[in-house]
């Protein structure tokens, strides 16, 4: 994490293109709420990062890829500049006859499966004669009648909103390749893919086509001509306002379980499903890829390498709302069209020198350029497509908008390597970015160093006599990142283990870390009131942060009779800290969330001590602790708490093989952790007005005193966030399981099925639809603030998989 409202999205290179997600923008989230006085309080919307629909990694199909390499030490992230200080993701696709050098015949494989999804967890609601009797409660409190007679708590017409949200959804994926290498060199795999899927939310669903061509041919001994060609097509439907669903899923949660009268005109009628059914976005991504790469062999130390690539993606979406009719003859709706197009050039080259000088010298050097280009074109059309009765024209166009920015970046990078008797391994480069600044035409100049120092005390002589060992290795490396167009900077160290015994069949890595940014990224805000409402300011401090932590890794390869086992546990543990707050040469302590000592996710929140008791003119409403002692309740008694983000992560991964038979299974863990559910904090508080979870059941009365809910009416409806709002979001999840079966298995033909699945279970005490989920996207300053966006799916697979 090197900022605090922006993006933390890790850069991902696929076979060596840096690809960006072209809808990363901000997006107002309505979930936030401050306390402005010690009178009032007001919602705040809050700009978030959020990337609703332009995620690269959508176009590229799982089978079409041959190798995924996380990058995260310092000298590694250091050789992509600007672009990794969030760490590196690279890709590879597939090559033909999987890279090996024998010439091998065409080979034609098939993957493909089929599945169910449904939601993992919903929330516990109130039904509708518990919500009846809550609401003529509510009443009774505030002075009023009841809503429901005893005739009517026994006739409801009751509903179950999610159950007519959520669907059980049907799912396919079918990936055709052919790949092989001939004779004469050409080295080729090119492959078909389609993919579909219905969403668990009614009115939701995507998919997929795309196909792929990689060629690759040896000319003689020395040149090697590379072609590679991608296409794809991505198609979405999007129910409600908000690509995540949030506030049509919060507004459904909350409406009463009970079915509204007829009406002659439903639009007076409230229908949580009208959103669902008759509002929706429809974007269409495509997205073309060609890339050329030429290598050069020069002499057996010397070799060339040259690149050009172009990237073109378009995204053309449309968005829907119904048209309604209303009493006075008014048909209201409208359309709204946007087009994104953006366009990647890639050209580089590199010169590599790698030799061995005598017996124990090892040397390697290496130049390398690239530029790139980066534009993006967005136009944005709002139609009233749909006109009032008797006025046709006003059918027309209510406003367009046309954005146009351009890119460039342009990076030499040096690189040498030293190896000494096997034992003793550097690794130093310097890279240098150059950018041009938008306001002035000039071109800015950014260094960007790191090194890498390994010590492989296994090729040491006094270790060559232990029999179990089979590697050794410590190292410690140093390097430096940034963001584009910003002044952070951020510093890394590193030093790691790498132990292997048995020959490697039992190993171990450990890896300790610490990261200073200076100058991180923070707009943070502040609410005024005026004469005319609320008025936000907007701000960016200076903040320095620092991140370290910890990782460890154990695997190992065994036998047991037939059984045959891949075992592999890694854990982690990081602390983030705020270490400096400064407005120009002015240090200050704390402002808003950041404070000096405390991580970057917190939640303002109020001390709940229970509710009043019956003797209290206050009886039945939430009691909060008054921290600064002056007597009253106010904004001095709230303080910041807790964090969104994660200190500590689990992964478990076991592989099992018998015979035939083949069980694969992942559980991942996320420890230390809070969640702000600000839909629970509604459900929580039992009104009368709207639908209520179960807990609120346990509400205050004369005779049930010792509760943290308050008593149903209006002295429920009133209050800012608790500490008791926050929940545990520690949990582990059963992410993959997988048994399959080898039907056949011969040198040319091979065949298996598999029936498997994904988040399967979770622990934990969440009572929201996943404790996995941000409303906040990337920001690490809203992680942990769920608004019940779009729920994680439980996903049951039945699939097959062939080569002849």
């Amino acid at each position: 994490m090197a900022n605090v409202t922006s993006s933390s999205q890790p850069l991902y290179v696929v076979d060596g293109i840096p690809v960006y997600n072209m809808d990363a923008k901000p997006e107002n989230w309505t979930g936030l709420y401050r306390f402005i006085n010690e009178t009032q309080y007001a919602p705040v919307k809050e700009p978030v990062p959020f990337s609703p629909m332009g995620n690269p990694l959508l176009d590229l199909p799982v089978a079409d890829i041959d190798q995924v390499e996380v990058l995260k030490g310092a000298a590694a992230t250091a050789q992509y500049g600007i672009q990794g200080t969030n760490g590196v993701i690279r890709i590879s696709t597939r090559r033909g006859a999987d890279g090996l050098a024998l010439a091998q015949p065409l080979r034609v494989r098939y993957a493909g499966w089929g599945g169910l999804q449904q939601v993992r967890q919903r929330y516990d609601l109130l039904d509708a004669r518990q919500y009846a009797e809550l609401a003529n409660e509510a009443a009774r409190n505030d002075g009023n009648s009841p809503p429901y007679s005893a005739a009517e708590l026994n006739n409801l017409s009751g509903v179950d909103w999610q159950d007519k949200a959520f669907r059980v959804a049907g799912m396919q994926s079918h990936n055709l390749s052919v790949d092989g290498l001939t004779a004469h060199g050409t080295r080729y795999y090119v492959a078909a893919d389609y993919l579909r899927q219905g969403g668990v939310l009614i009115n939701s669903q995507l998919s997929r086509y795309s196909l792929r061509a990689n060629v690759e041919q040896q000319l003689g001994r020395k040149l090697t001509v590379s072609a590679k060609v991608a296409g794809s097509q991505l198609d979405q439907k999007q129910p409600g306002f908000q690509s995540d669903a949030s506030s049509t899923l919060a507004t459904l949660l909350q409406a009463r379980p009970i079915l509204p009268p007829p009406s002659t005109n439903p639009y007076y009628t409230f229908n949580p499903m009208r959103d669902l059914e008759e509002v929706y976005f429809q974007p269409r991504t495509r997205r073309l890829l060609a890339q050329l790469r030429l290598s050069y062999q020069v002499t057996p130390a010397l070799s060339l390498r040259a690149y050009a690539s172009r990237e073109q993606a378009k995204l053309a979406g449309n968005f829907h709302v119904k048209p309604t009719t209303v009493p006075d003859g008014t048909v209201i709706g409208y359309e709204q069209s946007a087009d994104s197009e953006t366009k990647t050039a890639v050209y580089g080259s590199e010169l590599s020198y790698q030799q061995t000088l005598g017996d124990r010298h090892g040397l390697s050097a290496s130049l390398h350029y690239q530029q790139q280009q980066y534009e993006r074109s967005q136009n944005q059309e709002r139609r009233t497509t749909y006109a009032y009765l008797n006025n046709p024209a006003s059918i027309g166009t209510a406003y367009i908008r046309t954005e146009m920015e351009t890119e460039p970046l342009r990076n030499a990078t040096a690189a040498v390597a030293y190896v000494y008797d096997k034992r003793y391994e550097l690794r130093a480069s310097m890279r240098s970015d150059f950018i041009l600044a938008t306001d002035d035409s000039k071109e800015i100049h950014r260094w960007f160093p790191g090194a890498e120092l390994r010590w492989h005390l296994g090729q040491e002589a006094f270790l060559a006599d232990v029999a179990s060992l089979s590697a050794l290795s410590l190292q410690a490396g140093a390097g430096r990142t940034r963001s584009f167009y910003s002044f952070d900077q951020t510093d890394q160290v590193d030093a790691g283990l790498h132990l292997g015994m048995l020959h490697d069949k039992l190993t171990l890595d450990a890896q300790v870390y610490r990261r200073r940014t200076e100058d991180a990224q923070a707009t943070l805000t502040t609410v005024f009131f005026g004469t005319n409402g609320p008025i936000t300011s907007y701000y960016s401090p200076q903040i320095e942060l620092r991140n370290q932590g910890v990782e460890l890794t154990l695997g190992g390869s065994w036998q047991l009779g037939q059984f045959r086992g891949l075992s592999t546990v890694a854990v982690a543990a990081n602390k983030n800290e705020v270490t400096e707050i400064r407005f120009g040469t002015y240090s200050i302590d704390k402002v808003n969330e950041l404070e000096k000592g405390q991580s970057v996710s917190r939640f303002f929140v109020f001390e709940q001590q229970g509710t009043y008791p019956a003797s209290s003119p206050e009886a039945g409403r939430v009691r909060f602790r008054d921290r600064n002692n002056n007597g009253q309740f106010d904004y001095g008694d709230g303080q910041y708490q807790g964090s969104g983000l994660p200190r500590r992560t689990l992964n478990l991964y076991q592989q099992l093989h018998w015979q035939r038979w083949q069980l694969e299974a992942q559980l991942d863990g996320l420890f230390g952790y809070q969640i702000l559910n600000t839909t629970l904090v509604g459900l929580d508080r039992p009104t009368g007005n709207s639908n209520a979870s179960v807990r609120a059941l346990d509400y205050w009365t004369p005779n049930n005193q010792n509760t943290s809910v308050p008593k149903p009416g209006r002295a429920a409806s009133y209050g800012p966030f608790s500490d008791q709002d926050l929940a545990s979001g520690n949990h582990v999840r059963l992410s993959q399981l997988m048994l399959s079966y080898e039907v056949l298995n011969t040198e040319a033909r091979r065949l298996s099925v598999w029936v498997g699945g994904q988040n399967l279970f979770v622990t934990g005490s969440y009572r929201g639809f996943d404790p996995n989920v941000s409303s906040g996207g990337a920001s690490p300053l809203l992680a942990g603030q769920d608004a019940s966006v779009y729920p994680v799916a439980r996903v049951w697979q039945l699939g097959v998989r062939g080569q002849f």
